[in-house]
């Protein structure tokens, strides 16, 4: 449910209110970034992909339906912005080894909630494009899989499926690095 603050940005930005689009950006943009960061793994892609993601919003903002919630519309472009970085990134070899495999740490977290999402993000890493994707909509951002299948196109029944082997593979991957997060791998 959008909150009334939210719901009342949203109209006053379809009637071309750039003030109220701005707030709206404020609102969504760590949530767009820490989507972003996660799918891309990288800082300076994420904070692209995030601006990117605002940008084409506002363009088409007149096609947004009103009645229907805002978060799962705003990420099914940062998703499809995300795609499109991934679908051009092409291998880049470092001679760092250690640097290659450590995504960036969120700002502002602790030492040890860093380090935890750091191992979270390279188990992420390995799963599918779209593990990682149905696994951050569903329980980073708390998705229906009916608005993930509007973020992604994809029936609900193939989402599930997906969600399913994404948590059995991130399960195994934690419990190799030795910490399962709490993971369940039967919902």
């Amino acid at each position: 449910m959008q909150s009334v603050r939210a719901r009342s940005l949203i109209e006053r930005s379809l009637r071309g209110d750039r003030d109220a689009f701005g707030a709206l950006v404020a609102e969504y943009r760590d949530r767009v970034f820490g989507f972003a960061c996660r799918i891309l793994g990288d800082r300076e892609q994420a904070l692209d992909a995030a601006q990117e993601t605002f940008v084409k919003a506002w363009a088409e903002l007149e096609g947004f339906d009103p009645t229907r919630r805002f978060e799962p519309w705003l990420f099914a472009i940062a998703a499809n912005m995300c795609t499109d970085v991934l679908r051009r990134r092409r291998p880049v070899l470092s001679l760092d080894a250690e640097e290659a495999d450590d995504p960036p740490a969120p700002q502002g977290d602790s030492p040890e909630s860093a380090l935890e999402d750091q191992d979270l993000a390279r188990a992420l890493r390995g799963l599918s494009e779209i593990e990682r994707m149905t696994l951050l909509l569903k329980h980073v951002r708390g998705f229906t899989y009916e608005e993930i299948a509007q973020v992604t196109g994809l029936p609900v029944g193939t989402l599930k499926s997906h969600a399913h082997r994404g948590r059995r593979r991130l399960a195994e991957r934690l419990a190799a690095s030795g910490d399962d997060h709490g993971l369940q791998t039967d919902r």
